[in-house]
C-alpha cells in the first residue's frame, strides 16, 4: 500500500488568469490513481512554520512571500503567479515534505500530491541566474532532504527527473558533498530555465555530487532508457543513499504540452521500478510538473512500478539523429564524471 500525502489545502493556490500549473492537476492527478487500482493510505499534513523553511530558504525571501501575499499581489514574477492562498498551500506543501522525512526514520514509500511545485526556488528565490521561479514558491524536496540531515542521515539522493532543470534544487546544495543530485531534463538550451549543464559539478567539497543528465529534444523513451542504465542507477548505486528523494515531474510525456521530450508509461513505469530497486523503503516522492496526460498517464505507470506491479508497456523508439546524439551527451558526461565516479 502506498501511502500519499495530500490535502484539499493545496487547492487554494489559484492562478489568476488561465495557466498550466492550476488546482486541477492535482484533480487529474487524484483522479488517476484512483484509476488504476492501487491501494493507497492517504494521510494530510500539517502546515509548516516559517522557521522550517529556513533550513532550504534565506527568511527574507520567506518573508517576501509572506508580505507579498498579505498585501495581495498577483505576480511573483513573469510567470510565478499569487493568489490569497498561497502562502497556506507552500506551508503545508513544505509541512508534507517534513512529514515525509519524519516517516523516512522507518521503511517507507511515500508519494506527496502537493502544490504549489519547488525545485526552481532557490534559497532566494529564482536560482541560477534564472529570470523567473518557473511556477514555485518553496523548494519542498530540498526541505525534506535538509530535515534528513538534522535526523543524522549522512548521505541524501535526489532524483529530478522533470523535464525542466532543478535549478533551485541544485543552488541550495551546491556545495554539499552529502547530497547527491541526480537531474535528468531537456536540453537548457531548449527549455527553460537554462540552467543544467553537464560542467555544472557542484562546488567546493560538494564537486562531483551535482550530475545533469541532459536528453536531447524529441527523446523518447530509449533516450532515457540509455540515461538511466548508463548513468544514473550506476551513480546512485555506488552512492548508497540512506534515502532516495525524487522531484516527480511528469511534463516529459509526449504531449504533457510544456516540453519536447516524448517519454511514455514506459519510461515512468522504468523510473518507478528503479525507485524500488535502488532501495527498498526510505522513498519519498513530491510533485513537480505535469499538466495533463503526464498526469493522467504517466503518474500511474509510475506509482504502480513502485508499489512492485509490473506492467509492460511498449518502448517508443526515438529518430536516429535524436538517439545518436543522446549517445553523445551521455559518453561526454561520463567523461567529466570519472573523476569523481568509477562509472
Amino acid at each position: 500500500m502506498l501511502k500519499v500525502v495530500y490535502s484539499p489545502v493545496f487547492l487554494e493556490h489559484k492562478p489568476p488568469f488561465p495557466h498550466p500549473e492550476r488546482p486541477e492537476r492535482l484533480e487529474i492527478a487524484v483522479k488517476a490513481l484512483k484509476k488504476s487500482g492501487l491501494e493507497f493510505k492517504f494521510t494530510e499534513p500539517k502546515p509548516a512554520q516559517k522557521q522550517d523553511l529556513y533550513r532550504a530558504h534565506d527568511p527574507t525571501y520567506v518573508d517576501k512571500i509572506e508580505r507579498y501575499v498579505e498585501t495581495g499581489m498577483a505576480m511573483l514574477d513573469s510567470d510565478t503567479y499569487l493568489s490569497p492562498g498561497t502562502l497556506r498551500s507552500a506551508l503545508t506543501a513544505a509541512g508534507a515534505a517534513l512529514d515525509a522525512a519524519e516517516a523516512l526514520k522507518g521503511d517507507c514509500t511515500l508519494l506527496a500530491l502537493s502544490r504549489p511545485p519547488g525545485h526552481h526556488a532557490g534559497k532566494r528565490g529564482a536560482a541560477m541566474g534564472a529570470l523567473t521561479q518557473g511556477f514555485c514558491i518553496f523548494n519542498n524536496v530540498a526541505v525534506a532532504a535538509a530535515r534528513l540531515f538534522e535526523l543524522g542521515l549522512k548521505r541524501v539522493a535526489v532524483i529530478d527527473f522533470d523535464a525542466h532543470h532543478g535549478n533551485g534544487t541544485q543552488e541550495i546544495f551546491y556545495s554539499d558533498p552529502k547530497l547527491l543530485h541526480v537531474d535528468i531534463h531537456e536540453d537548457p538550451v531548449s527549455l527553460y530555465p537554462g540552467t543544467g549543464f553537464p560542467t555544472e559539478l557542484g562546488d567546493g567539497e560538494g564537486e562531483g555530487t551535482k550530475v545533469n543528465m541532459v536528453l536531447p529534444p524529441g527523446g523518447g523513451d530509449d533516450v532515457y532508457a540509455l540515461a538511466l542504465e548508463e548513468v544514473v542507477v550506476p551513480l546512485v548505486e555506488e552512492f548508497k543513499p540512506e534515502a532516495l528523494l525524487f522531484s516527480a515531474g511528469f511534463d516529459a510525456y509526449k504531449a504533457d504540452g510544456l516540453t519536447h521530450l516524448q517519454a511514455t508509461e514506459w519510461t515512468f513505469a522504468r523510473i518507478g521500478s528503479i525507485a524500488r530497486r535502488l532501495t527498498e523503503g526510505k522513498t519519498a516522492v513530491f510533485l513537480e510538473g505535469g499538466y495533463s496526460l503526464g498526469l493522467e498517464n504517466g503518474l500511474p505507470a509510475f506509482a504502480s512500478a513502485l508499489c512492485g506491479l509490473e506492467m509492460e508497456y511498449p518502448l517508443t523508439k526515438s529518430p536516429e539523429p535524436v538517439f545518436n546524439m543522446a549517445k553523445n551527451y551521455v559518453y561526454e558526461l561520463k567523461a567529466l564524471l570519472k573523476k569523481y565516479w568509477k562509472l
